[in-house]
């Protein structure tokens, strides 16, 4: 057997065995609307964001996303989920440009902006199609994202569902953990305190205890304060409610309010309620009793909120689940590790937070381009792909351009913020799909630069490889 077709035989080999499973503004009123106006603002999903109990239906244990448990099975803390197998690049990008009339329609587009521009574009094949300053790093604002969205559905699965938690300890006290569930809410606490109820607790009081992060964890270090009042810059908990939102408004104390919640649908029970909180990860005593645990939706509806929508708690959570640490600064040297184990580019890469807000963050549109072929090639690519905006239809991409050439032809993940404007994606075109990474730095005219950059890719799809 010759060495080429041993290579292929090889490679169909281990393809089944690969893994299946905006930033927004400164905190100025006027970035705040500009980046609107740009289509970046938050979509913030209003499930269980009422606080009014009364307007709260008690469900049974057994609704969806609920799993009872039963009083007589005793376990201990729950036993992390499994790591899935490393995804390794297949397709490794050329390091020099091959398509001579793109790479001159880019530089002609750029003109005097080159300076402030990186712009990568290959095939499906790592073919490098045009490259404008592509190892340089820049701000990628939330394009973030697609490093945290990745990152989860590789090691966890589109499937991974974050769980919270109800446990019973020997002392009779009762003890929350959460895994930062954006969509947990009233809904959720109701038909906690009705298991509860089917458990014997009718009268009297509970006692409870949040696990929970500290103050100081909440906000990545760097986040402008005025961000910190916003929804996009609302904290970072185990326990959130409602992704920590209300309206257009962050919840500056998330224990407090989830502490309200309990407190009101316990008291129409007629049960008492007293809380405190307790470091996150405390270990639960030998003999402590699972009670119900709420599920989320699947990661693949959290990572089409965090892409499509451009919403920054998710993708927070996101990059702490999918790095397995909630200690931020660690789960920034995972994340780059993990790039790193799949030989993408990381030179000049900085990690600060997993959304994009933070202005520490650094990547390269190579680096952006080497993802988007590496998940090209997962074996769950095709629903990472469909978390993203699709250009003039969905998401922070719906009024992108008034193109009709580009309506439907390209998904990518957008980011904005204040002199930051980014676009990464994928593109059809009748010669294949099109990988391309676009980050403007200090742009006067990003936005119509971009289309006119994406128009140029379609046109020239079908480029002979011209060196």
């Amino acid at each position: 057997m010759g060495n080429r077709r041993k290579g292929v035989v090889l490679l169909g080999l281990l393809l089944p065995l690969l893994s299946t499973p905006a930033s927004y503004g400164q905190g100025r009123l006027l970035d705040l609307l500009d980046q609107v106006a740009d289509g970046e603002a938050a979509i913030v999903e209003s499930r269980g964001a009422t606080e009014g109990v009364a307007q709260i239906p008690s469900l049974p244990p057994s609704s969806p996303g609920s799993r009872p448990v039963d009083i007589h099975r005793v376990e201990q803390r729950l036993a992390p989920p499994p790591r899935l197998p490393p995804l390794t690049a297949l397709v490794r990008l050329e390091s020099r440009v091959s398509c001579a009339p793109l790479q001159r329609d880019v530089l002609a587009i750029l003109g005097s902006e080159k300076a402030a521009w990186s712009v990568t574009v290959a095939d499906s094949g790592g073919r490098l199609l045009a490259d404008v300053n592509g190892r340089a790093p820049r701000i990628p604002a939330s394009n973030q994202k697609l490093i945290s969205t990745a990152q989860a559905v590789d090691r966890l699965g589109v499937d991974h569902r974050l769980k919270t938690s109800l446990w019973r300890l020997p002392n009779g006290t009762l003890r929350l953990e959460g895994e930062g569930d954006p969509d947990f809410g009233p809904q959720q606490v109701t038909r906690m305190a009705t298991a509860l109820s089917g458990h014997g607790v009718h009268t009297g009081a509970v006692s409870m205890e949040f696990e929970e992060l500290g103050p100081g964890n909440w906000w990545p270090a760097d986040w402008h304060t005025a961000d910190r009042n916003w929804d996009y810059g609302a904290p970072v908990t185990r326990l959130p409610v409602s992704a920590n939102s209300s309206g257009d408004y962050a919840v500056y104390d998330p224990p407090k309010r989830l502490a309200g919640i309990w407190s009101r649908v316990l008291n129409r029970q007629g049960v008492g309620f007293s809380w405190a909180e307790v470091p996150a990860d405390s270990p639960n005593p030998q003999g402590s009793q699972l009670i119900h645990e709420e599920l989320s939706r699947p990661l693949q509806s959290l990572a089409t909120r965090a892409n499509t929508e451009s919403h920054n708690n998710t993708a927070e959570v996101l990059l702490r689940v999918g790095s397995g640490s909630w200690n931020l600064s660690h789960a920034s040297e995972i994340t780059l590790q993990w790039l790193k184990d799949k030989n993408l580019p990381v030179d000049g890469v900085t990690i600060a937070d997993g959304s994009g807000l933070s202005r520490s963050n650094r990547s390269t549109s190579r680096l952006y381009v080497s993802l988007l072929l590496t998940m090209q090639h997962h074996a769950s690519g095709t629903n990472w792909y469909k978390t993203m905006a699709v250009a003039n239809r969905t998401g922070t991409l719906e009024r992108f351009s008034s193109s009709p050439a580009l309506t439907g032809k390209f998904v990518g993940k957008t980011g904005t913020i204040r002199g930051v404007k980014t676009l990464s994606g994928r593109m059809d075109t009748p010669h294949g799909h099109r990988f391309f990474s676009l980050l403007a730095n200090g742009s006067a005219e990003p936005r119509s630069r971009m289309a006119h950059l994406l128009e140029a890719v379609l046109k020239h799809s079908s480029c002979p490889r011209v060196f």
